[in-house]
């Protein structure tokens, strides 16, 4: 069967091929009891797929998903072209000139792509071997480390150098640096010796301020939580900055809880979300907060300034945590396009509604 595939496989103009039409010209080649009977069908047809695959003919189309079948394959193969291969001198220098710790294995099969990397594999195998002991180096940054080997800063962490290291099968702590976070603004009141901190992360910059000054006056509590550390995210780039916080070393013994209050609308809701699934930390809406502006001013709630994008499964896991009428008013709110800021809750509504 695999000979029938392969044959099939080196006439098709196409470089990607559905393993539905595959499986469809082995079946009209052999007659479907031929398929079934005598050759294994397509636990058959699978093996052979994933044996064209080990040998180098054929490999995944994996954005094209698997077709759910047991054994499963994917639902489309490219053919590897044997232009595309390496010679068998250039494949023996890869093999014994580089250094051990490189995998150049994937380029045996990917001459463009090795035409590509082939600068960036010679300053990396110049590094490896000028530097026996890494492990023994200090640790610095990535950008200070991809400068240092390919004399870009940036090189490492853009996206042809992330599809590096995984072809050549090294990580960034394998080359002895990590990546940095930009910082956040926070504001943190004295809790010497805690074992559990609470922490509240606010959207907007105002609302931030607004705390702030209440966190001064030595107002942090609220719906009986006290709050140690008050977060600014400023929007979205609390989804970069949010690593940040593993550096506070005043936290790191601690049990942390983590709660988030933004504006009320699909984008506060999905910053929400995708934080905490980014991050897979717990981090729950500040229901009290949400629940007090939704009491005040649901009767005012505005058009939206902008069109935003609505997730459905964020906002399910958002409303799950609220009553279930509370919920149910918020949908409708959003359905209607209507939205409300945090800024809802200003510095003297704050203060009246702290504990």
């Amino acid at each position: 069967m695999k000979d029938i595939i392969y044959n099939y496989l080196i006439t098709q103009k196409k470089k990607r091929i559905k393993t539905a039409d595959i499986e469809k010209y082995v079946i009209d080649k052999l007659g479907l009891n031929e398929y079934w009977d005598r050759h294994g069908g397509y636990y058959s047809f699978a093996a052979a797929i994933e044996s064209l695959v080990e040998e180098g003919v054929i490999r995944p189309v994996k954005s094209w998903k698997q077709n759910g079948m047991n054994p499963a394959l994917f639902k489309g193969y490219q053919v590897i072209l044997q232009e595309d291969k390496l010679d068998a001198d250039l494949i023996h220098i890869l093999s014994t000139q580089y250094h051990p710790d490189i995998n150049v294995s994937y380029y045996f099969n990917h001459k463009s792509e090795y035409q590509q990397d082939k600068d960036y594999l010679s300053a990396l195998n110049t590094f490896l071997k000028q530097n026996t002991a890494l492990s023994e180096l200090p640790a610095i940054t990535v950008n200070e480390r991809s400068f240092q080997i390919f004399h870009d800063e940036k090189w490492l962490l853009s996206k042809h150098g992330h599809n590096f290291l995984q072809r050549v099968g090294l990580t960034l702590q394998d080359l002895r640096c990590y990546p940095t976070y930009e910082p956040f603004f926070y504001y943190q009141r004295q809790n010497r010796n805690a074992q559990e901190v609470n922490v509240l992360i606010v959207e907007n910059k105002d609302t931030f301020f607004s705390l702030k000054t209440l966190f001064q006056e030595g107002i942090y509590s609220w719906a009986k939580i006290p709050f140690s550390l008050l977060i600014y995210g400023e929007g979205r780039k609390i989804e970069k900055s949010f690593s940040f916080f593993w550096e506070l070393e005043e936290y790191k013994s601690c049990h942390v809880n983590f709660y988030y209050f933004g504006d009320l609308d699909p984008e506060g809701i999905l910053i929400w979300y995708e934080l905490q699934r980014q991050e897979r930390v717990d981090i729950r809406p500040f229901v009290f907060f949400y629940d007090t502006l939704v009491k005040k001013y649901l009767h005012v709630a505005q058009p939206l300034k902008k069109e935003q994008t609505v997730s459905t499964e964020a906002v399910q896991a958002f409303l799950a945590y609220f009553s279930s009428g509370r919920s149910e008013l918020i949908r409708e709110m959003l359905r209607g396009n209507l939205y409300l800021p945090q800024e809802g809750l200003n510095y003297q509504l704050l203060k009246e509604l702290s504990d």
